[in-house]
């Protein structure tokens, strides 16, 4: 017996054996209205074909080489060398520049002369005489005979000063920028007006043999972590002789102690209360306290908390389910319970001729039925979609005669 209804044919799960597409003849082709992705087989050209929107295109057509040499081309814009393409062979074929283009791309200068290529240089090297020859000694300032410069009073300019190695023996005042490109050792007093950066890489090392006194306000560090030996020692406000110092045990391995995000003072441990201390807070705010049908009293001997029931709590359920009972002395309880499981409904539909979708209500307050449909005492297949708790939708892919859809709904909720 035929299906009376086909809806959601899926040939992924499905076959179709002996298919026979449409055969045309060119004329026949033609003379057709064909739309975009349109399939047939030309028994003119014993050929299938398929329209692209614009052009019938043959399936399974092949170029031979001459075909696709003949697509190729290419264009040599100049310059030096050459670059050419065989359509016959398929080949490429680049020559490079010759000596005398490369050489053109070269021309003489100062001290330097080019002949066929070759390359000669006529400057004139220095010596270290010569050099130290242009040099000469100023108020202040000596030169020896290896060229090493010395100052032996005080430098002032109003431009940046830069020099390799300085040793001063005594104070030096800078109110400019000073850039020194290796060792810097000072024996006395060394005063800037303005900032001051050591070192130039995040691999450089600063060390400070004596003591680091800074009377500013604010030291900022911006790295991870700060390294400290001992102990850090406070002095507050005022600068008396009373510090605070916050120092540590001696550490057996690696610890990391953490301060939380949050405002707050950070609790010693003479302001943190002992287990008893607490027990008694609590037992405190319990004891001579009643709540109904409950007693809670503090035992300060074991400081323990104990608990009496004074009257047996009713359980009473109401709605979709029903039922009560007892629980005494906590114990257990058994409630019978009348649910929705196994209630059905059933109706029929659409209200009107020709309508291809309707609104069952089943009222049974759960979206976890079975749905059947039925056509003439027989049963039909259609979509179904469960709209809420208490609403199913039946689909149908054509028009349906008024109530001719008998429609089952049965409660399947545990």
């Amino acid at each position: 017996m035929a299906i009376e209804y086909l809806h959601h044919i899926n040939l992924s799960d499905n076959e179709i054996q002996n298919v026979k597409l449409d055969n045309k003849t060119t004329a026949q082709r033609d003379a057709m209205t064909a739309a975009a992705g349109h399939v047939i087989f030309n028994t003119s050209l014993s050929k299938f074909q398929f329209y692209d929107g614009s052009n019938w295109l043959n399936l399974q057509d092949e170029l031979d080489e001459s075909e696709v040499r003949a697509m190729i081309s290419a264009t040599d814009t100049g310059g030096d060398g050459s670059f050419t393409y065989d359509d016959d062979t398929g080949v490429f074929t680049y020559t490079g520049p010759s000596a005398a283009e490369v050489r053109a791309h070269f021309s003489n200068g100062t001290g330097i002369t080019i002949t066929n290529g070759e390359i000669a240089t006529t400057i004139t090297q220095y010596t270290d005489a010569d050099v130290q020859a242009y040099i000469s000694e100023g108020t202040g300032v000596t030169i020896s005979d290896t060229g090493e410069i010395s100052i032996g009073q005080a430098v002032a300019t109003d431009s940046d000063v830069t020099f390799n190695d300085i040793t001063v023996s005594d104070s030096i005042d800078v109110t400019q920028d000073v850039s020194v490109g290796n060792d810097l050792d000072v024996t006395g007093s060394f005063s800037v007006d303005g900032n001051v950066t050591l070192g130039n890489a995040t691999s450089d090392t600063v060390t400070i043999k004596g003591n680091l006194n800074v009377e500013g306000t604010t030291v900022t560090v911006n790295q991870t972590a700060i390294n400290v030996t001992d102990a850090f020692v406070f002095e507050g406000a005022t600068a008396d002789e009373f510090e605070t110092t916050l120092t540590i045990g001696e550490p057996t391995a690696d610890r990391t102690i953490t301060l939380p995000d949050n405002d707050g003072t950070i609790a010693l441990d003479g302001d943190i209360r002992t287990d008893d201390e607490i027990k008694d807070i609590v037992g405190g705010m319990v004891t001579s306290n009643t709540e109904t049908g409950l007693d809670v009293t503090y035992d300060t001997t074991n400081k323990n908390l104990d608990f009496v029931l004074s009257a047996d709590p009713t359980i009473t359920l109401t709605g979709d389910v029903t039922g009560s009972g007892t629980m005494t002395d906590l114990g257990d309880v058994s409630i019978a319970l009348d649910t929705v499981k196994n209630k059905a409904a059933n109706g029929t539909g659409p209200a009107t001729d020709d309508d291809t979708d309707f609104t069952f209500n089943h009222a049974l307050g759960t979206s976890n039925v079975i749905v059947q449909t039925y056509k003439n005492s027989k049963v039909v297949h259609c979509e179904v979609e469960l709209t809420d708790s208490n609403n199913v939708k039946i689909i149908f892919a054509s028009g349906q005669v008024a109530d001719s859809i008998t429609v089952n709904v049965l409660s399947a909720a545990s």
